[in-house]
Formats: structure tokens, C-alpha cells, sequence
């Protein structure tokens, strides 16, 4: 039996497809990088706003609406957060006896390089200070 070896032209051949295939390999894996550091962007912007929105809802104070670094520790964001009377809500629901007046507060975190808004949530809370205002007035 004759052995044959690989002509000239099977090698070039072979040489494409193995440089065609490796340059789609590099290419999916330089894709798949940045939606990898995307998603862990998205993630950490996620994680400083919850930690600021809970420690701001925890606290309850609208008269300080600020989040200590000892909480937020994040020098590249800020947290800005803005207290309003909620929206449509209907009349008949707002002049019940005893009802507690909902709150629509507004976290938002801020890019400290631009001041650029990055993310917010929206959280429609009940404001319990009149009822303890009242409270401490019956005492």
C-alpha cells in the first residue's frame, strides 16, 4: 500500500477552515466578555440602589433623605430620593376614616461622573407619621 502525502493545496485548505474557525471562536468569546461585564454592571448598579433603597425605607424619616457612606460606600454613584403624595389615587379611597395617606417614593441612583441618572425605583408606601403624630397628641 503507497502512503500519500498531503498536497499543497489540502494544506492551504486546511488552513482556512482552522483560521475561519478560530476567528469565529474569538469573535463569540469577545461577544460574550462584554455581555459578561454588562450583566455584572447591571447587577452592581441593582445591588447599590437596593441597599440605598433599604436603608432609606428602614429609616423612614422624610426629613432626611440621605444615605450615610457608611451604609453606601459607592464613590462612584450617588442616591438622590424625593417623597410625593401618590397619583391617582380615587377620592372615595382618600377620605376613608382612619386611612393612612400612601406616599410614592422615588430612589434614584446617579452616576457621581456626569450626574447622570442610571437607575430608579418607585415605591408606593403608607406614611404612618401622622398616625403616630396623632398618637403622641392623645397622650
Amino acid at each position: 500500500m503507497k502512503h500519500h502525502p498531503f498536497t499543497l493545496i489540502e494544506v492551504v485548505i486546511a488552513l482556512a477552515i482552522l483560521s475561519l474557525s478560530l476567528a469565529g471562536m474569538f469573535r463569540l468569546m469577545g461577544h460574550s466578555l462584554k455581555r459578561i461585564s454588562s450583566a455584572e454592571d447591571e447587577w452592581q448598579e441593582m445591588h447599590n440602589l437596593t441597599q440605598a433603597a433599604e436603608y432609606l425605607l428602614l429609616t423612614g424619616s422624610e426629613e432626611d433623605l440621605t444615605v450615610p457612606d457608611e451604609v453606601f460606600p459607592y464613590q462612584k454613584y450617588l442616591i438622590d430620593c424625593v417623597v410625593e403624595e401618590a397619583d391617582d389615587i380615587p377620592e372615595e379611597l382618600k377620605s376613608l376614616e382612619n386611612q393612612l395617606p400612601l406616599k410614592k417614593w422615588t430612589i434614584s441612583l446617579i452616576r457621581a461622573s456626569d450626574r447622570q441618572e442610571v437607575r430608579k425605583v418607585i415605591i408606593d408606601r403608607l406614611d404612618y407619621s401622622e398616625k403616630e403624630a396623632a398618637a403622641s397628641e392623645t397622650e
